[in-house]
């Protein structure tokens, strides 16, 4: 069995971050297409404090860049 290609890049993903810091709907901007099903798969588990506006939580639209080097971030070389 041969070694597995190594794959660097960005992939950018156009997010809605709801009311309870939860990912959705992500959507791929941009980056490699051998990495885009990886990164969002990954993506629809991130958590983040959700955006507030006079005290309240919103509802934003933001944009997530994921850096990925198959080497490096893969367990098995």
């Amino acid at each position: 069995m041969g070694m597995p290609a190594r794959v660097t890049g960005t992939v950018v993903v156009k997010v809605l971050i709801d009311t309870n810091g939860n990912v959705v709907n992500p959507k791929v901007v941009s980056g490699p297409l051998m990495l885009q099903k990886a990164v969002l798969e990954a993506v629809r588990d991130y958590k983040y404090k959700p955006y507030t506006l006079n005290s309240k939580a919103v509802e934003a639209v933001t944009t997530i860049s994921v850096a990925v080097d198959t080497y490096r971030d893969c367990p098995v070389h």
